[in-house]
């Protein structure tokens, strides 16, 4: 079937017997021309990448002769979590589906430097690299057993599976802005399913207030994309 463009939030969608696909994009990553060339290119690879892996599953079942139950999934959503004059934050979420007993969920997340007019990391904020990986861990592992304890209604024991903080190459990290005021306060450490917890605990989602000792360790030309919070207690 031809592809289905929506305005606005732009959505790339298109759907036969084989996949289900949809992809789509914030206003703000379309109104930054190089960034929306891209995501528009990541669309146009991820449609034709699952829709050969869902003709491929569709013929390995005929040759088993089995039923063809339903078509393959893909669905990505690029939401702005934060933007500003310099920056935008962008957060992504991807659900999967290949055959089997479930879809597979993942998130994701891109920093744009509208001056440099390219994608940066966090570590191009700071003054040294890693600077923020202390002061992120700390905090993140708190509100974590919090809402951890919440789900289980249990205390969270280090020696259970899913008992122990995962560290930070296992999390996504966001910036966003919370009250919409454009200077960005706080960082979403998100840890998808089986990261943290088993897959019936779905994903955490956890906000860190972005203190003055965090911002001291920004770069001077990037504080003012930045407002104190008071620290996790």
């Amino acid at each position: 079937m031809p592809l289905l463009l929506v305005a606005a939030t732009t959505t790339v969608a298109s759907t036969d017997r084989f996949l289900d696909f949809s992809y789509k994009w914030s206003a703000e990553a379309a109104a930054v021309a190089v960034l929306d060339r891209r995501l528009r290119a990541d669309s146009v690879h991820q449609r034709s990448r699952y829709g050969a892996m869902a003709r491929q599953g569709y013929a390995d079942r005929r040759k088993r002769k089995l039923e063809w139950p339903a078509p393959y999934a893909f669905d990505r959503s690029w939401t702005t979590a934060g933007t500003g004059a310099r920056l935008l934050s962008l957060s992504s979420f991807t659900y999967t589906f290949t055959g089997g007993a479930h879809g597979i969920s993942s998130t994701g997340s891109l920093l744009w430097d509208r001056r440099r007019g390219r994608e940066i990391t966090l570590d191009t904020l700071l003054q040294r690299s890693g600077w923020w990986d202390g002061a992120i861990r700390k905090p993140f592992c708190i509100l974590l057993d919090r809402e951890r304890t919440k789900r289980r209604e249990m205390p969270v024991k280090r020696s259970d599976l899913f008992g122990g903080c995962p560290p930070l190459k296992d999390v996504n990290l966001a910036l966003g802005d919370t009250n919409r005021n454009r200077p960005f306060d706080h960082l979403l450490v998100t840890a998808d399913p089986y990261v943290a917890g088993p897959s019936a605990e779905g994903r955490y989602d956890i906000r860190l207030p972005l203190t003055a000792a965090m911002l001291a360790r920004l770069k001077l030309e990037y504080r003012g994309s930045f407002e104190a919070q008071p620290p996790v207690q």
